[in-house]
């Protein structure tokens, strides 16, 4: 999965607080995220979570391995973090509405191209 185009092995929530192990990344990739929207997506780029209103709390890398990074973000203290949670979840929901009509869009465009080579046979056979 990734978070924010950088690849994350695990989030989870408990309270305010939320926590992200990174990996094959780096302490300034980490810290320069935008951590007002982080969005979380699979490996093949569907999103799974929009998580808003968090600012970054602490950071730390595991000294065996640099590129192993662990993000902890806290909740905005303001009113706009519930906000912003029904503006994510709405958006995650868009986003699975889209991809329906799109295979909708597409299963119809196959159909009618059906029809046309159908019709086209037809009209073969028949000024043959």
């Amino acid at each position: 999965m990734k978070v924010n185009d950088i690849k994350a092995l695990d989030y989870r929530t408990d309270g305010d607080l939320l926590t992200i192990p990174f990996a094959e990344t780096s302490v300034e990739a980490v810290l320069a995220l935008d951590s007002a929207v982080l969005t979380v997506k699979t490996d093949a780029g569907d999103t799974v979570e929009v998580l808003a209103g968090y600012a970054l709390r602490s950071v730390t890398v595991d000294a065996k391995d640099p590129t192993s990074v662990t993000a902890v973000y806290t909740r905005a203290v303001d009113g706009t973090a519930a906000a912003l949670d029904t503006i994510s979840a709405k958006l995650v929901e868009s986003e699975k509405e889209n991809k329906l009509l799109k295979a909708q869009v597409s299963a119809a465009t196959d159909q009618q191209s059906f029809y046309e080579d159908c019709i086209a046979e037809m009209a073969e056979v028949v000024y043959a």
